[in-house]
């Protein structure tokens, strides 16, 4: 009669116990099923055409820093050079090479696109015309620093001026379809307004 009373609270991973931020994002499961889809089509889509790039002796488009550059946009700083680093990283464990590499490169590319972001409004193809190039010369000076702090050569300059190029120009023009996927399985871009927020 006089024992404790308990209440339970059936909150989930709404906005109860947890806070606000436990919550799935906007679209619940769906939009975690999307994701997952989205990253299986990353993978698929660029191994498809590193193989085609490799028969025709050009550099693939880097679908992999497009999906860096999309999680800047979408992320604030910290967040977007994490998660820069975490799809590196996963690019590093697919592709079987020096573990890290990709990681710290795919870094380095949010990081000039977050500058870029931050000192070019959003005008559209001149902004991301500006951030492909900047996060391309982002990864390979990335690139180029490991390799000579590495003592590596990984990096020589043949396979700057012979890879950067094409991948540059092939990563530009992928730009636009690749947005659509993007915006499928990451959802829309914010506007300069919602960034503020």
């Amino acid at each position: 009669m006089g024992g404790p009373r308990f209440t339970f609270r059936s909150s989930g991973l709404g906005r109860g116990a947890l806070g606000p931020r436990a919550s799935l994002p906007r679209g619940g499961a769906a939009r975690v099923v999307r994701a997952v889809l989205y990253a299986a089509l990353l993978i698929a889509t660029q191994g498809l055409l590193s193989r085609l790039a490799d028969a025709a002796g050009v550099a693939a488009p880097d679908l992999f820093l497009l999906t860096a550059m999309a999680l800047a946009w979408r992320l604030g700083p910290a967040p977007a050079l994490a998660a820069a680093y975490g799809v590196g990283l996963g690019q590093d464990l697919l592709g079987g090479g020096v573990l890290g590499l990709h990681a710290a490169g795919l870094a380095g590319a949010v990081l000039l696109a977050l500058l870029i972001r931050r000192y070019v409004a959003d005008s559209g193809p001149l902004q991301v015309i500006l951030s492909v190039v900047g996060a391309v010369v982002g990864e390979w000076l990335t690139f180029g620093l490991l390799a000579y702090w590495l003592r590596s050569d990984l990096i020589t300059v043949r396979v700057l001026l012979t890879t950067v190029p094409g991948l540059l120009l092939g990563t530009l023009l992928a730009y636009p379809l690749w947005e659509w996927a993007v915006r499928w399985g990451m959802g829309p871009r914010p506007g300069p307004q919602e960034q503020l927020a």
